[in-house]
Formats: C-alpha cells, structure tokens, sequence
C-alpha cells in the first residue's frame, strides 16, 4: 500500500523537486523491501495455516501447496512488485531518474495493486469481475490517500525545519486526497454490500464488527483531512502565523496514525471470515 501512496506523491505532489523527491524515492524503495519480505512471509505462514503445523514453515511441499492457490497468485505479484519497485527507485536515488526507470517502478506498483484482485473475499463473494474491480480501486485510492498523508507528514515538518513553502504541495496533495477518498468510498461500499449477507451483519460478525471500526477510523481521518481543506490551508495561505503551521503538521500526523491504524485493521478484514 505505502509503495502505490509513494508512487503517487512522488509523481504529483513533490515532482520538480529534487530534494524532496529523493526523500520519497528512498521511502518508496525501502517500502517495496518490506513489502516483499512480507508476502515472502504471508507464504510461509500460510503454510502453517492450512496445515495447522509449524513445520509447514520450512517444508517445500506445503508451502508449493500454499502458494498454489489464489493468495498464492497474489502474494506472487505483491513480492514481484515490491522487488521491482524498491530495485527501480534504489537505483533512481544512485544516478539520475530515467524514463525506463519510472515505467520500471510504476510496472512494479501496477503488480501490487493487481495483487488484490486474487486475495481474500474478491475470489469467494459477489461477481468475481466485479468485486476485483472494486477491490482493486478501493486498494489504490487507498492506498495514494494512506501513504500520501504520512509521506506529507514527513514533507511539512521537514520544510517547517528549513523554511520552504508549504502551500504548494498542500493544495496538490488536498485535490489528490479528496478524489482517493471518493473512490476509496465507493469502491469499498460495493465490496460491503457483495461481502455482508444482511445489514445486521454489520455487528454480528466478526468481520462486520472490524469493519464498523475501520469506518469510525476513516471517518476521523477524513474529518482531519477536512479540516485541513477548509480551515487551516487556507489559514496558511493568507499568513505565516507559525501556530497554524504547528496545527496543520500536527493534524497531518493525527490523521496519518489513524490511516496506519486503518491498514493493520484491514489486514485482520482481509483473513476474517463473514460469518
């Protein structure tokens, strides 16, 4: 998720900026290592899983078995792209980005979104096109709203400690999260409706439950990011009063550890069950 919200930011928030965009390529790069270390791990655990045995882990039969399935086709392409992301933008940081190596990284973050359409209850609810459709939308806006607002983060504190403008990549980041948002909105209500069998599921399963609290979650970063559009960038751009500065960094954080806590709530809604 961090390396498509990486992808984006640095295509349309911090481009034409040289210092800011090599923070970001190495951001982005370090996230494709840790994304694929971690399907490389979802594998293996996987393994233990349908096995219900720790030797499952290191065994290469059960894990050919694991990975056989549709998580399998999954966690191949999200380790494929994160390889070849955080290769494409490592060697970016290094020597002067090229054009081959900026389709390299964005064919990289296309095999990670496309991940989504062969994981969890996109193969088992609803029209399968449809659902991968949804799932696959939901993910990427998602994803550019998630890891954009931590990478903004990062962004205003730094140029705080240095004195750069900050109004520039606020309002460019603003439009991006508003339309992410709507996409991410619409996409994950389809994905409800194909998942949850009747409205009072919401709160009598367990996966309706999880995703009452990912909404409640949402609905306080969105209100944060709302704030942050109406209220304190406008602040900004009439003054430098460097109290609205510090509420509009520290907003940006409040709102980035409550899309951090949306992801790990994700995560437990992919593998939980609708009944």
């Amino acid at each position: 998720m961090g390396v498509v919200g990486g992808l984006a930011f640095l295509a349309f928030i911090v481009r034409g900026e040289p210092l800011d965009s090599d923070r970001v390529r190495r951001w982005v790069s370090g996230n494709g290592i840790v994304l694929t270390a971690s399907a490389a791990v979802a594998a293996l655990n996987r393994a233990v899983v349908i096995e219900r045995e720790w030797s499952a882990f290191w065994s290469p039969d059960e894990i050919a078995d694991a990975v056989s399935t549709q998580f399998g086709v999954a966690a191949g392409l999200r380790l494929l792209g994160g390889l070849v992301v955080a290769l494409a933008l490592f060697r970016a940081v290094a020597n002067s980005p090229r054009m081959a190596t900026v389709v390299t990284a964005l064919i990289g973050g296309a095999l990670v979104i496309a991940s989504f359409a062969f994981d969890g209850h996109t193969v088992t609810e609803g029209p399968r096109w449809l659902h991968s459709i949804a799932s696959v939308s939901h993910a990427s806006a998602a994803a550019v709203w998630s890891g954009g607002v931590v990478l903004l983060a990062d962004l205003l504190w730094r140029r705080h400690r240095r004195g750069a403008d900050v109004f520039r990549p606020l309002m460019r980041f603003s439009r991006m999260a508003a339309t992410a948002l709507v996409l991410a909105g619409v996409a994950g209500t389809v994905m409800a409706i194909f998942v949850l069998d009747r409205f009072p599921d919401l709160w009598s399963t367990q996966w309706g439950r999880l995703l009452l609290a990912k909404i409640a979650l949402v609905a306080v970063a969105a209100a944060i990011g709302g704030h942050n559009r109406w209220v304190l960038i406008p602040a900004v751009e009439q003054n430098e009063n460097a109290t609205v500065h510090q509420r509009l960094r520290r907003a940006a954080v409040i709102e980035a550890i409550a899309l951090m806590s949306v992801a790990v709530i994700t995560a437990f809604l992919v593998a939980a069950s609708a009944v």
